[in-house]
């Protein structure tokens, strides 16, 4: 049976999007513009994208409030839904681990190119496995142990053929990055991925009762991110010693003044700002239409997508000779290194897979408790139990922002909805819900 118009739609617009957003966050760094001081300078702002990050994630909020009053659910389900409204506040903390993980990777997005940033991501399966042990005492089977090694060896290959293709002396792809630099930046980028793998972990064990919609956790993440960012971060690193565009002191005034002088930088970040909105969109429909373990491993097309791009942007016009990154010796490397991290994926979700039959199993083999053989021998009703056939609505609040946002070669959606799934099955207040 072929995939629906709806389906197809949803897949392309997650490749299109995602690969939008990847390729935006670094174009706009190599783009020069006037600065407040007269000069002509590049936008190397990681502070202020992030900040356009959490505003294109804001947009969804008004978004899913339309769809809500369009489906014009029940007067339960509205009071449960205006409930669950009330506790929106406790995406607060989610939002401050979000907030670091992203500038995190703003700044290390300085020092590589945008293919290398995105694979370097994968690291966030490593440290959301490590959590979930050490934290939520979650077990590993072999898969997972055979996804977790590929990852590691996938990511030091890109890294090594990042490395070796910047030597002393030479810049990268036209670059200002030393080797030091490069190194400091993945760094950067990995450890972002251990900070976003703690708010996955926290979010597991201190959100997963949370029934908010998952389009509402993402505007409500990006209302919160951005009243950060405007009222306390920005102003924070207006002040802070350094050099502009090193990632510590930010001047946002000059910001302001490259945007206004600059009309492609104030472009791309107007399309990067609804790519996050479309992105986030595509992304729930793909898991609605196909689940989780498919977009996961789409997500993946959506990396090659853009290093892809990136070389034509490098090799063509189109990249106004700035642009991209080129294709060296080392690039094999890179690419082999790719592909043992796609190859970590689908094995880490093979496990994933295994855990979802053995809880399937366990659910299979319940026995009625001696209160509910009492109540049907009193011919009693007993409320049915939830099957596996039917959709368990579990929360995909919490850390629904960061598997649209981070999951470029990372298994953790498909374990952390594990986690929420093995906590619905010990609530007594487990809720079904259809949805096709």
């Amino acid at each position: 049976m072929g995939l629906g118009v709806g389906a197809t739609l949803s897949i392309a617009g997650l490749v299109f999007f995602g690969t939008i957003t990847s390729l935006a966050a670094k174009i706009v760094y190599d783009l020069d513009g006037v600065g407040r001081s007269g000069e002509v300078k590049n936008f190397e702002k990681p502070w202020a994208m992030a900040t356009v990050m959490f505003a294109g994630m804001s947009f969804c909020l008004p978004l899913a409030y339309y769809l809500e009053h369009k489906e014009k659910s029940s007067e339960k389900e509205s009071s449960g839904a205006a409930a669950a409204g009330g506790k929106a506040w406790m995406l607060v903390i989610p939002t401050a681990f979000d907030l670091v993980a992203t500038v995190l990777m703003n700044i290390g997005l300085l020092s590589v190119t945008a293919s290398v940033y995105q694979m370097m991501r994968g690291a966030e399966m490593l440290f959301a496995a490590l959590f979930a042990v050490v934290f939520l005492k979650r077990s590993l089977n072999k898969y997972h142990h055979m996804g977790i090694a590929c990852c590691i060896f996938g990511i030091a290959m890109v890294g090594s053929s990042t490395v070796l293709a910047s030597k002393p002396g030479k810049t990268l792809n036209g670059g200002t990055a030393s080797p030091e630099e490069i190194l400091f930046g993945m760094l950067l980028i990995v450890l972002s991925q251990a900070v976003q793998a703690a708010q996955i972990t926290f979010e597991d064990f201190f959100m997963a009762d949370l029934a908010i919609p998952p389009l509402k956790i993402v505007g409500y993440e990006g209302v919160f991110g951005t009243a950060m960012m405007l009222s306390i971060m920005l102003p924070l690193v207006q002040f802070l010693p350094g050099k502009d565009g090193n990632g510590i002191h930010e001047d946002s005034i000059d910001t302001w003044h490259l945007i206004v002088n600059t009309p492609a930088i104030a472009r791309i970040l107007v399309m990067d700002m609804f790519a996050l909105l479309a992105y986030n969109i595509s992304g729930m429909c793909v898991t609605g239409h196909l689940g989780a373990v498919f977009r996961t491993v789409l997500e993946t097309t959506r990396t090659l997508f853009v290093w892809l791009v990136d070389l034509v942007l490098f090799y063509t016009p189109l990249g106004l000779g700035k642009l991209g990154e080129s294709w060296s010796s080392s690039s094999w490397i890179q690419a082999f290194g790719f592909v043992v991290l796609v190859a970590g994926t689908i094995i880490y979700g093979r496990g994933d897979e295994e855990e979802e039959a053995e809880i399937a199993a366990a659910e299979g083999a319940y026995e009625p408790i001696p209160e509910e053989e009492a109540m049907v021998a009193e011919g009693m009703p007993i409320r049915p139990q939830a099957s596996m056939t039917q959709p368990i609505s579990v929360s995909q609040a919490s850390s629904f922002k960061a598997s649209m946002t981070i999951n470029a070669l990372s298994g953790s959606l498909p374990s952390s909805s594990l986690i929420r799934h093995r906590a619905s099955l010990m609530s007594p207040t487990r809720h079904v819900s259809q949805h096709d």
